[in-house]
């Protein structure tokens, strides 16, 4: 099998994170480098030669999924795949539908690290057991009646997750950079699409689809 020369573009915030990852990477002869920024990231991709892009979703200054998006339109055959703290069940779906290439926790061993980036560097999908089993269960549109999670768009999912874990309107509007005016827009719009009344019923949807513990 021909051997792959690997550069791995590593973006996160999370600095001794990312050094472990990246010294880890090399010293399995895979050429690895960080960004903390996201505008620094694209530009690197822009003006240099990556196999993989390792993106983690919790980035400042707005949403992984939105970068996502950007280094997608940037460079659109460039793998990308997830490393995330959000469990699969929070945002795996939708990251494979904004076009990464697989999702990956945090506290997935190294060596499956490893494996996943071998696998999309050679143009191929990285899902694990519990992301095949969300695709299987939602490949028929009709099934995501039972999740009705699944039918918000990914803002009005970014605020779901935050209202879900405690955050008030305004501390999400400044999280988020938007307004609290837009912040309560998107809640009202999220909560008809869930069918709920209340705060607490929000909170009981998260816990009930294993979105939040």
């Amino acid at each position: 099998m021909l051997k792959l020369n690997l550069r791995v573009l590593i973006v996160d915030d999370h600095a001794l994170l990312a050094e472990s990852v990246a010294r880890f990477l090399q010293a399995n002869s895979i050429e690895a480098a960080w960004c903390a920024d996201p505008g620094q990231a694209l530009q690197r991709m822009r003006e240099e030669d990556w196999s993989v892009v390792l993106l983690d979703l919790s980035m400042p200054d707005g949403n992984g999924l939105d970068l996502l998006k950007r280094i997608k339109l940037v460079k659109p055959g460039l793998p990308v795949l997830i490393l995330s703290m959000h469990p699969e069940q929070q945002f795996a779906l939708r990251a494979l539908r904004n076009g990464a290439a697989g999702y990956l926790t945090k506290g997935c061993s190294p060596e499956i690290v490893i494996e996943a980036i071998r696998k999309v560097a050679r143009g191929g999908r990285y899902l694990t057991a519990v992301v095949a089993d969300q695709l299987a269960i939602h490949l028929d549109d009709g099934d995501s009646t039972e999740t009705p999670h699944l039918r918000l768009s990914d803002r009005e999912m970014q605020v779901f997750m935050r209202l879900a874990q405690g955050s008030s309107v305004n501390g999400i509007a400044e999280e988020l950079h938007i307004s609290g005016k837009t912040v309560s827009t998107h809640k009202t719009r999220l909560m008809a699409k869930l069918g709920l009344d209340k705060d607490a019923d929000l909170v009981r949807y998260a816990m009930h689809q294993g979105l939040i513990t």
